[in-house]
C-alpha cells in the first residue's frame, strides 16, 4: 500500500534541497556530510535536540569489532575527534565472552561528545541541520520520491528534494513511501529483543581510593559510571502499545533494582527510547543474503565492509538456537568467528541501498536490503556508518551524473568511496589490520 500523502499542495514547504537524509544517528550524519561533500546542497532532519542516534538516546555507548576492517572512512575521523574531545579512549583487545580464542576490539563513547562531534561535521561541510523534526509522511509522484513531510513546531511541513535517504532505523520513509519491507522473520512479530539500558554512577574504581592523580599534582575525585541493560522478549516493535508497554516495564526494573544499589551509588538515567536491533528490512535492488554473511562473500560492487559477529539476540525462549548465531555456542559458529578474528569480512553491494519500486529513495544503516543473519551483523554503528556515507556519496553522484540512483554505475561510487577513505587509521593499534 502507498502511504505517501496526497494532499502536499496544502502543506507548507519549509525547505527545499538536493538531498534531505532522515534520521541524525551514525547512518545519517555519516550521509548527510558525504553529500555535502560532493556538492549536494544537503538537510539532515531528526527527531531529537541533539544527533548521535543510539549511541546518545539509547545509551548504546560501547564500540566493538572482530578485527577492526569494518572501520572504515568517515568512522576515523569521527572516532579522531572523540578522542581528541576525551570523548573516546583508545580502542583495546579483550577476549570475546563467547570464544576465547578470539579477541575484539573494544572502547567506548560519551554521548555528550558524540553530539558535539557530529554537529562540528555537519557544520563544517555546510550541512543544515533541522533539529525536533518528526517524520511523518513521504511525497510520491509519478513513482519517485519528492520529499518528505515532518510535524514541527510549527505543524505539518515539507520538505522537498531530488533525493532522499531513509537512516531512521525503521525504514519510516520507505514504509511511507509504499516500499516493501520485511521483519526477517517468519510467523512472529519480533525479530529480535529489545533492551532497555540504564547508567549507574558512583562505582568504585578497583586498585584506586576513590581518586585520580593529576599529571600537574593533586587528585581529581572519581565519578565512574557503569552501563547495563534489561531486556525484554516477544515484543513486537513496531506495534505502539506493545512497545510502550515494554519501556514502561524496564524502566520499573531498573527503579526498583536502584533501591537496592550499595550505599554511595546511584541511578543516573534510563535511555531516552529502547534498543530496537531489527524492525523493518527494507526491499532493495539488491539484498545481501545470509549465505553471503556466513561465507564471507566479496563483491566488486561492495561499499562497505561487514565484519561483526552474526549478533542476533533471540527473540523469544525457542530452543536450540541455530548453529549460526553467536549465542549457540555451536563448533560451526567457533569456526566462522575464527575467520573474523582473523581477517575477514562480507561486503554490502550497493544494491542494498537503493530502494526498490520508488526512484530516488537511498537507505543506509539496519534497515538496509538484507537477509536476518546478515542484518544481525551489518547493524553494527561502524556499518552503519560506512553504509550511510556511501548513501550520501551515491546520492550526490547520481545528481552529478543526471541519473536515478538505480540507474548509477555502482564501481563510480565504490571508486569514489576508494578516495574518500584512503585515510589515516584513528589509532594506532589499527595500522596494522
Amino acid at each position: 500500500m502507498n502511504r505517501s500523502w496526497t494532499r502536499d499542495a496544502d502543506i507548507p514547504v519549509l525547505a527545499e534541497c538536493d538531498v534531505v537524509v532522515c534520521g541524525g544517528g551514525p547512518a545519517g550524519c555519516a550521509a548527510a556530510i558525504a553529500s555535502a561533500r560532493h556538492g549536494a546542497e544537503t538537510l539532515l532532519l531528526e527527531k531529537y535536540g541533539y544527533l548521535g542516534g543510539a549511541a546518545v538516546a539509547q545509551l548504546v555507548s560501547v564500540v566493538l569489532s572482530t578485527n577492526g576492517v569494518d572501520f572504515q572512512g568517515l568512522w576515523h575521523e569521527w572516532a579522531r575527534r572523540l578522542h581528541a574531545y576525551r570523548a573516546m579512549p583508545p580502542l583495546i583487545r579483550t577476549p570475546s565472552r563467547y570464544n576465547p580464542d578470539c579477541h575484539w576490539f573494544r572502547t567506548s563513547v560519551d554521548p555528550e561528545g558524540v553530539k558535539r562531534v557530529w554537529d562540528e561535521m555537519l557544520e563544517q561541510v555546510g550541512a543544515d541541520v533541522l533539529l525536533l523534526a518528526h517524520l511523518c509522511g513521504a511525497s510520491v509522484e509519478d513513482g519517485a520520491i519528492t520529499g518528505v513531510v515532518a510535524h514541527t513546531r510549527a505543524g505539518m511541513q515539507q520538505i522537498r528534494a531530488a533525493r532522499v535517504i531513509d537512516a531512521t532505523g525503521d525504514a519510516a520513509v520507505a514504509h511511507e513511501a509504499g516500499v516493501a519491507w520485511d521483519r526477517g522473520v517468519v510467523g512472529k512479530p519480533w525479530p529480535q529483543q529489545v533492551s532497555l539500558k540504564r547508567r549507574i554512577g558512583g562505582q568504585p574504581i578497583p586498585g584506586t581510593d576513590g581518586a585520580k592523580p593529576l599529571a600537574g599534582g593533586g587528585t581529581v575525585a572519581w565519578r565512574p559510571e557503569a552501563i547495563g541493560r534489561v531486556n525484554r522478549k516477544r515484543v513486537d516493535p513496531l506495534d505502539p502499545m506493545a512497545l510502550s508497554a515494554a519501556v514502561r516495564d524496564m524502566q520499573h526494573e531498573v527503579w526498583r533494582r536502584s533501591d537496592d544499589l550499595p550505599e554511595g551509588e546511584y541511578l543516573v538515567d534510563t535511555a531516552a527510547e529502547p534498543g530496537v536491533r531489527t524492525s523493518r528490512i527494507v526491499q532493495g535492488i539488491e539484498r545481501v543474503e545470509d549465505d553471503d554473511a556466513w561465507n564471507l562473500r566479496k563483491r566488486p560492487d561492495g561499499i562497505a565492509r561487514s565484519s561483526w559477529e552474526i549478533d542476533v539476540h533471540p527473540p523469544d525462549d525457542e530452543k536450540p538456537l541455530p548453529e549460526r548465531w553467536l549465542h549457540s555456542g555451536s563448533e560451526a559458529y567457533a569456526e566462522f568467528a575464527r575467520r573474523l578474528f582473523a581477517g575477514e569480512w562480507f561486503d554490502i553491494p550497493c544494491g542494498c541501498l537503493v530502494a526498490d519500486g520508488v526512484d530516488n529513495l537511498l537507505v543506509a544503516g539496519r534497515c538496509i536490503s538484507a537477509g536476518y543473519l546478515a542484518q544481525g551483523s551489518l547493524r553494527i554503528q561502524q556499518t552503519c556508518m560506512a553504509t550511510g556515507e556511501a548513501a550520501g556519496v551515491a546520492a550526490a553522484l547520481s545528481l552529478r551524473e543526471g541519473v536515478s540512483p538505480r540507474d548509477l554505475d555502482p564501481q563510480i561510487v565504490v571508486a569514489q568511496l576508494a578516495e574518500d577513505r584512503d585515510v589515516e587509521p584513528a589509532f594506532p593499534s589499527l595500522r596494522e589490520v
